[in-house]
């Protein structure tokens, strides 16, 4: 009798044994695949976090529009030099008397105003597309009676293929400089033309996430310095 109490203490002793062992298996399994996957979701998390090119992640499209003060290329086209040389060969006879027939009102200009929109590829490269428009407005009135003889009227419509350089990017600071070329429309009261353009940002910064302002300095049809405002954002998927 004692034997076979002794036989069932000993498989209960060895029973309990395998059980405790399990158990500390188990969480010892349980334990490392959750603080694994605590490490993971942290380490996941200081990435975004200390991301040096968070906006690369966020945000692909980008939508501005610019006001530019005028440069010498803007004076030129919205001056009456237009396309031409603003040469005269030999006198001029009709015109001088014209000119002594009429005098100019006050002329009202409109500085370069430019949209665009631009497609991240590359942390350091965006391409897209701008257009600008600028114009003067001036009535012509006879010298003699004060008649108004007509109104004149000048527009500049420029449409360029943009290529952006980021060499500094932050969460609320990019760096970059641009370059465009294209075509440039130059319409006044007695006609008009066509010609190739460019336009240069020699240096521009642009500061907040998604909504955000910037100001550069360039050269070209859109102006010598620039400010304006932008709005960066993802296509839904």
């Amino acid at each position: 009798m004692r034997r076979y109490i002794l036989l069932a203490l000993t498989i209960l002793a060895v029973c309990s044994a395998q059980a405790q062992a399990q158990e500390v298996v188990d969480d010892t399994l349980i334990y490392n695949r959750v603080t694994g996957f605590m490490e993971a979701t942290e380490n996941l998390d200081d990435n975004k976090v200390t991301s040096k090119n968070i906006q690369d992640i966020r945000f692909k499209h980008d939508l501005r529009i610019t006001y530019g003060a005028p440069g010498f290329l803007s004076w030129y086209f919205l001056d009456e030099i237009g396309f031409g040389c603003g040469c005269d060969i030999g006198p001029d006879f009709i015109g001088d008397m014209n000119s002594l027939r009429e005098k100019s009102g006050p002329k009202y200009i409109l500085s370069t105003i430019g949209l665009s929109y631009s497609q991240q590829l590359r942390p350091w490269l965006s391409l897209g597309g701008k257009a600008t428009f600028a114009g003067t407005w001036q009535n012509i009135y006879d010298t003699y009676t004060n008649e108004k003889l007509y109104h004149n009227r000048m527009f500049n419509i420029a449409a360029m293929l943009d290529a952006r350089f980021s060499y500094l990017r932050r969460d609320k600071v990019e760096l970059y400089s641009a370059i465009s070329a294209g075509l440039v429309c130059h319409l006044e009261r007695a006609g008009g033309g066509l010609g190739p353009m460019f336009d240069v940002v020699l240096f521009g910064a642009s500061f907040g996430r998604t909504f955000y302002g910037f100001v550069e300095v360039g050269a070209g049809i859109g102006g010598s310095a620039r400010v304006g405002l932008g709005y960066r954002f993802n296509s839904k998927k």
